[in-house]
């Protein structure tokens, strides 16, 4: 597996942040929250990438995330405690939606309670990795 130089792994984590944080904007009303806490990730996967956003919001849902926020290139889940975010990129320029490719995916959950998030987290990346095609794009 190639790895992401530093630059692009930081704007992959710097988009995840912004898409995490304004899902997040109308939580800030209330007072007495603890600070927030976050964990997040990245792995490649081979898919078509046509079919990136449906293998995303099937993953939330499956873990009990109501989607809230669709911006292009990611979808953002929540059960009312924990928000979970899953982005995703093209590894190459050049790239057909319709065929088999590299895609980054980056998964960052956040939470009041630094387990939660971790936990929410690693299922719906476990479920995104787990994911199999039984047919061609």
């Amino acid at each position: 597996m190639k790895h992401l130089s530093l630059v692009p792994r930081l704007w992959l984590l710097l988009a995840a942040l912004a898409v995490v944080c304004t899902a997040l904007v109308p939580a800030t009303r209330a007072s007495a929250q603890a600070p927030l806490s976050w964990h997040s990730g990245w792995f490649v996967k081979s898919i078509c990438y046509s079919d990136a956003r449906q293998i995303a919001s099937s993953a939330l849902n499956r873990h009990g995330y109501r989607t809230v926020y669709t911006p292009p290139n990611a979808v953002v889940g929540s059960n009312g405690s924990t928000i979970v975010e899953v982005s995703y990129a093209p590894a190459q320029t050049s790239y057909s939606p319709n065929d088999f490719s590299r895609v980054y995916f980056t998964v960052t959950g956040t939470s009041n309670v630094s387990s939660a998030a971790e936990l929410g987290r690693n299922r719906v990346r476990q479920s995104i990795v787990a994911q199999r095609y039984f047919d061609t794009c």
